[in-house]
């Protein structure tokens, strides 16, 4: 919390002082370091801080700051962007100010550990393996002998956790409990057991509350590392001793991937072997996500595969970041092919990989292959008990299938097992929408507003701001609703009400909530559907597109493009091959239609989709090259149809039509449709 003081107003390690005119951060000794910021970013922090753990409106604030003044609401967006810059230095996940879309800003207490600075150690021996460690005898210090099984029941769970950690070399119980009771040397332990790190702590009982305390100490130069306290109700013992081992788990997963890329950057700063490369990219995707380092991240893991292309981490990750970059729906189709050769090799090499089903379950939902998702998903959770990412993949996965209800309980568990996830943010969002999903609006839009605190800079917020316009509009705040809706438009300004669907159309549940949904959305303000007339004066090209939306051009080369009603009246004289792109389907489409998934993705006209497409056509056309083709896509702000039109006519065809509308067009109009025959191709 802050504190008013004689010195003016405290708050974390940051002292605002009126009487010396500016602000200090406090260094180890307490002493107050001046720090560099503008008068009116200072005035800002001096509400905010008068008020700390209170939601400040932002008329509030511009009133105090701007008295008497009318000012643009984008001077106090400056304020704050510049008090995050001196306030969140260093910091990887949480921010000091937390931003309520559409209501105001709240300065808050973090006790979260961010891991800021780096951790120091001296150069260590060539011959201990990387992320080697022991777990030494945890000390009972609750004066009670009776407590000693808490201890070592602590250490045994701790030591088998630690060890399902990608190539972490663990040494076995039997030999950490030699040193059990005995005077300690960590560094001739490390020597002893050809270590680089020993973990060692206590544990005390006080009360109902379990305390455990715990060091990370180099074995070689005897550095403390890290080291931090649990503090864990115990209702029932045998559940909080679990909580505190998957926290630590937690907490010392990454904090060695920390300290092991510093090692390796200095170790092998020009030539740096496979698993260097795994480590220094492993450490990227722990920090918050962004496009950046997702790619740095790319770039580290396909230099790893040059150098071993055996690498389990190596493959899955490579095959997730390609996954990531391809967006969703896909648009990218090399990338995720290639994406599932990697994942199908490194099954086939460690098949109950955590890492390996986690991704496996993300490829088959890209895929459209909700049940086998599900099915992995639990084969994960099975397996990883102790591990987040599989609830967290089954908590998505059972939203879609329409059980948002269970999703909510393995979300919890999911945060609870990783609370200082990079991915935080995407739990609460995915409980948001699940509340959402519910019609538990008020729970809805305080699980979306901690996603957006959480990380603020989040590059596809969109989402989370949509599914909260939809939640306050039907609490009946559609001022706020129209805002957060601005916001999510401003990232992806191509969304319409329509453009919502259920990924799996065969859950009727999940099918009829998204109706809900987009009723919601209508009444925050959201458009209904595109112009599929609209002009928005781009170049007409011959490229295929990777960018799934955009605006596209009213034209396409070598086709004709065709409105709705043109269309009608061509279905009603002749019959052509309607190709669906069975993009945002609800299972329905232009009568006679034929659904072929994913074939209006990006890419280049000699991959594997083209020589794909080059067998179904012929098989649909009967080889005819001047039958007449109609490729259906969403509507005139995706590329899906046109790229579709682009490939047809790049196989020969010569009579191909583009409808730009695409099904969204159809919809609008009020045309017949019938169920899509969607096919495999």
């Amino acid at each position: 919390m802050s504190m008013q003081t004689s010195a003016g107003v405290r708050f974390g390690g940051y002292l605002r002082d009126r009487s010396a005119g500016g602000l200090f951060r406090l260094n180890a000794c307490g002493d107050p370091v001046p720090v560099t910021l503008g008068s009116r970013a200072l005035d800002v922090l001096c509400v905010l801080a008068g008020r700390a753990g209170e939601l400040v409106s932002k008329q509030a604030i511009m009133d105090a700051v701007w008295p008497n003044t009318a000012v643009e609401e984008n001077n106090l967006t400056v304020q704050i962007s510049a008090l995050r810059r001196v306030l969140d230095d260093g910091r990887t996940r949480f921010s000091h100010i937390e931003t309520v879309p559409g209501r105001g800003y709240r300065l808050v207490e973090l006790t979260h550990r961010d891991g800021d600075g780096p951790l120091k150690h001296e150069d260590g021996l060539p011959d201990r393996p990387p992320l080697s460690l022991v777990v030494l005898p945890f000390d009972n210090l609750s004066g009670d002998p009776g407590d000693d099984y808490l201890a070592d029941g602590i250490t045994d769970d701790l030591t088998s956790d630690l060890s399902h950690i990608q190539s972490a070399f663990v040494v076995a119980r039997q030999s950490a409990y030699s040193y059990k009771g005995k005077p300690r040397d960590v560094r001739a332990i490390g020597e002893e057991l050809g270590v680089r790190y020993v973990l060692e702590g206590s544990v005390r009982r006080i009360g109902s509350v379990l305390r455990v305390n715990a060091q990370l100490v180099s074995g070689e130069t005897g550095a403390h590392l890290w080291s931090d306290r649990f503090d864990e109700q115990i209702s029932e013992l045998s559940s909080g001793q679990e909580q505190v081992v998957t926290r630590m788990r937690s907490e010392l997963g990454v904090s060695l991937v920390e300290i092991e890329k510093a090692r390796s950057l200095r170790e092998h700063p020009s030539n740096p072997d496979a698993f260097d490369l795994v480590l220094r990219a492993r450490y990227v995707l722990y920090q918050p996500p962004t496009k950046e380092r997702h790619e740095q991240a790319l770039a580290l893991f396909e230099q790893a595969l040059l150098l071993d292309p055996q690498s389990v981490h190596a493959l899955a990750n490579t095959a997730f970041l390609l996954m990531e970059r391809s967006g969703y729906p896909w648009d990218r189709a090399d990338d995720i092919q290639r994406a599932g050769r990697l994942l199908t090799q490194a099954r086939a090499i460690a098949p109950s990989s955590w890492i390996v089903l986690n991704y496996t379950v993300q490829w088959l939902r890209r895929m459209d292959r909700w049940q086998e998702a599900i099915a992995v998903a639990e084969e994960l959770v099975r397996r990883f008990p102790n591990n987040p990412v599989g609830f967290f993949d089954l908590a998505q996965s059972k939203i879609i299938a329409g059980h948002a209800d269970d999703a909510i309980p393995l979300s919890e568990r999911a945060i609870r097992l990783d609370p200082r996830s990079a991915w935080l943010f995407n739990r609460y969002k995915d409980m948001g929408f699940a509340c959402l999903m519910l019609g538990r609006d008020e729970d809805a839009i305080r699980f979306l507003e901690r996603s957006l605190s959480i990380n603020p800079g989040f590059y596809n917020h969109q989402w989370t701001y949509r599914f909260l316009a939809a939640a306050l509009a039907r609490t009946g705040r559609l001022a706020d609703a129209r805002h957060a809706l601005s916001e999510a438009d401003t990232l992806f300004p191509y969304d319409t009400v329509r453009s919502h669907w259920p990924d799996d159309p065969s859950s009727d549940v999940f099918a009829e909530q998204v109706r809900a949904m987009q009723d919601a959305l209508r009444l925050a303000g959201e458009r209904d559907h595109a112009d599929e007339d609209a002009d928005f004066n781009v170049p007409i090209d011959a490229e295929l597109h990777s960018n799934f939306a955009g605006l596209t051009p009213t034209a396409v080369p070598g086709a004709t493009t065709i409105r709705t009603r043109d269309l009608a009246a061509l279905l009603a004289e002749s019959r052509p091959v309607v190709i669906d792109t069975v993009a945002y389907s609800w299972g329905r489409s232009v009568p006679g239609a034929v659904g072929l998934s994913h074939s209006g993705v990006g890419g280049g006209f000699a991959d594997a989709v083209q020589d794909r497409l080059r067998s179904k056509m012929r098989e649909l056309t009967g080889g005819d090259p001047s039958r007449l083709i109609v490729a259906v896509g969403w509507n005139s702000e995706r590329f899906d149809g046109r790229n579709l039109a682009l490939r047809i006519v790049a196989l020969g065809y010569t009579h191909v039509y583009w409808y730009r509308g695409g099904r969204e067009a159809w919809e609008v109009n009020g045309l017949p449709e019938t169920e899509l025959k969607v096919e495999q191709w």
